[in-house]
């Protein structure tokens, strides 16, 4: 049976790594299984100064969350209840521990505390851990420590080995490698299965995962806990075992590379890399016409994205059909669902409607004309397609749900997040960070993804046998439907 409290918390935790991708350490509760006995803790906080970050997070929801009614939660209830621990908290961690439990009372996404550290990271800082600092074994890690991002004795960090990975049927596939990377140049091939990072059993992470998630959630949860293990700072290696395509196992030791791409700092959130890439393909659909396809792939919505999506629309603007690609892609900046939805509606429209306590916003897209450069630039009418699985959240469930909507693109893939509630980050005493929910979104039809997600006009998932071929399912029927919509022309 699964741990309430600690879905919850895992929610939580996911909602902020939703937005400021993987670099962020909250409070968790803790599973109730596989503890380790800790010695008494000395206090390290004072209870004035834990109760002015506690004080502080509990009015800030209570002025801006965009239900009077708190989502039914009694608001003043839940303050009484917490209050008493957070001033008993021993030190931040515990203190941010009862603030998570408290906001996870409103069971909504995007509410959760960002350490102060994590959100203003100071790079002198960076502390390279022992290896010895992790437990010794499998057995005495619990969940809260398989979601918490780990060094692996490297020190912290997020370059990368190259690879990609889904969780598809309880593994840690393979789903792509990028091209000249250190795993592409050591052979690793998609369809393979991670077995060991280091000498950690992958597969008892995913179990630990599982006990406190459900299997939509183990997505982008799972993923997440992964990838923070095999990055790390910038020029170490790590030891990574997989299974081949044969099942055969295959050990490498593989060296991390800068992430490609730009850092931004965007608020009181944590510096997040962001990367946009765009190619041309040739299809030839069932009539042997060749076609000429577009795939955009872009990592988070930043504001750095945003030219390089209209250079990308401008490149391909005489291509038959185009293909955005959202999997993975947490969300971030509201506004840029509206600022890029220009370059494919040729009438105006609104993505939905978003509610604050008494005051509505539209996202409203406006077609494009020229380009920022002064080109002119006509919005791409051919067939659009959409990418999406289990980690696509906020703003690329507001994207692909309010084109859905309006019936400009079909959406491809499994069920997003449902994790599309807009937030704002504010800074408490103590430097920590809350990110809280200020408002619902709909889109033009009424649909709301909070929860429930953006369902896909296809759904098609993943499978190794298919990865092992080369063959991206979900990518691969997408270009089908545009080569049906082609023929329909």
């Amino acid at each position: 049976m699964h741990n309430q409290r600690t879905q919850a918390s895992v929610r939580a935790l996911a909602a902020a790594v939703a937005i400021a991708c993987s670099s962020i350490q909250f409070g968790c509760a803790t599973s109730t299984s596989n503890t380790v006995e800790s010695a008494p803790q000395q206090r390290t906080i004072s209870e004035e100064d834990a109760l002015a970050d506690f004080d502080a997070a509990w009015q800030l929801v209570n002025d801006t969350h965009f239900d009077p009614e708190f989502n039914g939660v009694d608001w003043d209830a839940v303050r009484e209840e917490y209050r008493p621990q957070a001033a008993a908290a021993m030190n931040r961690s515990e203190l941010r521990q009862v603030m998570t439990n408290m906001l996870n009372e409103l069971g909504q996404s995007h509410f959760g505390i960002i350490p102060a550290d994590a959100a203003d990271p100071e790079p002198a800082s960076e502390s390279v851990h022992s290896h010895e600092d992790a437990p010794e074994t499998d057995e005495e890690v619990n969940v809260t420590d398989a979601l918490a991002p780990s060094s692996n004795g490297d020190g912290m960090g997020d370059a990368i080995t190259g690879i990609n990975i889904q969780i598809i049927d309880g593994q840690a596939v393979v789903s792509s490698v990028r091209e000249d990377s250190t795993a592409d140049r050591a052979g690793v091939k998609t369809g393979w299965v991670l077995e060991r990072i280091r000498d950690r059993e992958v597969s008892t992470l995913i179990d630990q995962l599982r006990e406190a998630l459900s299997e939509e959630e183990m997505g982008i949860y799972a993923v997440g806990a992964i990838n923070s293990r095999i990055e790390g700072r910038a020029g170490s290696t790590v030891e990574l075992t997989f299974l081949d395509g044969a099942d055969e196992e295959v050990t490498l030791e593989l060296k991390r590379q800068p992430r490609p791409g730009e850092t931004v700092k965007f608020g009181n959130l944590p510096p997040m890399n962001t990367q946009l890439e765009w190619i041309r393909q040739n299809y030839v659909n069932d009539d042997d016409r060749v076609l000429s396809i577009g795939i955009i792939r872009f990592n988070i919505w930043m504001i750095p994205i945003a030219p390089k999506f209209e250079r990308a629309m401008y490149e391909l603007r005489d291509c038959d059909g185009i293909i955005i690609d959202l999997r993975g892609n947490p969300g971030g900046v509201g506004a840029l669902s509206s600022a890029l939805g220009r370059f494919i509606m040729d009438e105006k429209a609104s993505l939905g409607t978003m509610t604050m306590r008494g005051a509505e916003m539209s996202f409203n897209i406006e077609p494009v004309i020229v380009t920022t450069w002064g080109e002119p630039l006509e919005p791409f009418t051919g067939p659009v397609a959409i990418l999406q699985d289990e980690g696509s959240a906020s703003t690329s469930e507001v994207f692909a749900g309010g084109l859905q909507s309006l019936g400009r693109v079909k959406v491809f893939g499994t069920r997003s997040a449902g994790m599309a509630l807009p937030s704002n980050m504010d800074k408490l005493p103590s430097g920590d960070v809350l990110l809280h929910a200020i408002a619902d979104f709909v889109t033009s039809t009424g649909a709301r993804m909070e929860h429930g997600g953006v369902v896909p006009d296809f759904e098609v998932k993943l499978s190794r046998e298919d990865l092992l071929m080369g063959i991206d399912t979900p990518e691969q029927r997408a270009k089908e439907w545009i080569g049906e919509t082609a023929q329909e022309l």
